[in-house]
């Protein structure tokens, strides 16, 4: 069985802000509760680290579509502001990278 510890602090704040997420939008199911799990332990066993991955990799394409579309947007829509918004879902989108990397 496969096991990841995760004792890198950037790491840490990735799955922290992650599941943070999922408490703010008061959401529950299994990906919010393997991110919550992940917060407070810090282990991911076996089928938990392909369940992250595969929320992970569903999340960065959505993610990155959604930034192509904004940006090909903004781009024609030069007075409408979102850049701060558009600064974010880049700063979410390196993170799910970032945790990506660490769980393969």
């Amino acid at each position: 069985m496969s096991k990841r510890i995760i004792k890198d602090e950037r790491i840490k704040t990735i799955v922290h802000n992650i599941a943070e997420d999922f408490r703010f939008s008061g959401e529950m199911g299994d990906f919010p509760l393997l991110f919550y799990k992940a917060d407070t332990q810090g282990i991911l066993r076996g089928a938990e680290i392909d369940q992250m991955i595969e929320y992970l990799s569903t999340g960065l394409k959505e993610l990155q579509d959604n930034i192509q579309w904004r940006k090909e947007f903004l781009s024609e829509n030069p007075a409408i502001e979102e850049m701060r918004m558009l600064e974010s879902l880049s700063v979410i989108e390196q993170e799910y990278i970032e945790l990506l990397a660490f769980l393969r």
